[in-house]
């Protein structure tokens, strides 16, 4: 590591650290001008991810900073954070037409692939069973509403 230069990790640690700080900060806010016990509150999932990603944040500040110069495949991780991105586009542009199962899947499937996951078999076990696991939890005991997809509407089911 050069004199003087912060390391990308650590930068990515401090924009991190201070976008944790302003999310706690505004459930904190928010949450005292609605007036209820934390426990009802809307603003408490929000603190509690604020302070799970300062914690990450500070993690990745001191990983930054042990890491040696020899940065390696850093091209390989723009790569694979490129296609990752891709990926989740794609899912947004499809979920409202596949719905959440099936648009699930193919992101979990090529996110698995792009990690480097070649066996077909595994891919596929993971992807659904996860999808289906987290519709039940969601859809069926949580009774979250997940997109159920425009195409079953357009096939009559």
């Amino acid at each position: 590591m050069k004199r003087g230069k912060l390391p990308k990790t650590s930068i990515e640690g401090l924009v991190l650290f201070v976008v944790s700080l302003y999310g706690i900060a505004m459930a904190l806010i928010s949450h005292k001008g609605f007036n209820v016990d934390w426990k009802l509150s809307p603003y408490l999932f929000p603190l509690i991810i604020s302070i799970f990603l300062m914690v990450l944040s500070i993690s990745l500040i001191l990983d930054g900073m042990k890491r040696s110069e020899g940065r390696k495949k850093e091209k390989m991780e723009a790569k694979v954070m490129i296609l990752f991105g891709i990926a989740c586009l794609v899912y947004l542009l499809i979920l409202n037409f596949l719905g959440f199962v099936i648009s699930t899947i193919l992101l979990l499937a090529a996110v698995m692939f792009i990690l480097g996951e070649r066996r077909w078999w595994f891919i596929v076990l993971v992807a659904v069973v996860a999808a289906v696991v987290i519709y039940l939890l969601f859809a069926v005991y949580l009774s979250v509403m997940l997109p159920k997809g425009r195409i079953f509407w357009y096939l009559g089911l």
